[in-house]
């Protein structure tokens, strides 16, 4: 009896390594949706900044980068001859590639990975889960990758996210505040 009860442990403990293992192995943005709700398809946005409470509603888990960065960041653009979405901010910039070619970052860039983004009816996105693991006050430290991007992505001077996967209503509710 107390050979099985000890086989038995050793293949739990196996198998609770492996599925660790497995965890931590898994793209960036997959632990990203694992860490909130990965079913969810809707989107509730809220950005505050000095004060200010905006509020935006979407059927979608991307979301637009203007709507995030708009009057938070130096300049929103977008490059139609070279494909990019640009978020300009502090002497760095974001970009958002669309153009089918492989970028290379310049010394003031961060290029973010495809999988992340989004273009849909003009509009550049990015994925909300992504977005709230990043920067999200609840986290801890483990994920050395998550802490790698926020530190590359400081310039966007978001001071925190906060991500609620709604089991309820559906819908992943983000909190984006920026510093003051």
């Amino acid at each position: 009896m107390k050979k099985i009860c000890a086989l038995l442990l050793s293949i739990c403990l196996m198998l609770g390594m492996s599925t660790v293992l497995s965890a931590k192995e898994a793209p960036l943005e997959k632990r990203a949706a694992q860490a909130y709700n990965s079913s969810l398809k809707k989107t509730e946005l809220n950005v505050s900044a000095n004060n200010k409470l905006t509020t935006t509603d979407y059927n979608s888990i991307y979301i637009p980068i203007k709507d995030i960065f708009k009057n938070h960041v130096d300049a929103v653009k977008w490059d139609n001859k070279k494909k990019i979405a640009i978020v300009k901010n502090q002497g760095s910039e974001l970009i958002l590639n669309f153009s089918g070619k492989e970028l290379k970052a310049t010394e003031n860039q961060v290029i973010l990975p495809k999988s992340w983004t989004k273009l849909s009816n003009g509009s550049a996105g990015i994925n909300v889960f992504v977005l709230a693991y990043l920067f999200e006050i609840y986290a801890d430290d483990s994920d050395k990758e998550r802490l790698k991007w926020a530190e590359k992505l400081s310039f966007l001077d978001i001071k925190q996210t906060e991500g609620i996967g709604g089991a309820k209503d559906g819908v992943m509710h983000i909190f984006v505040v920026y510093n003051d």
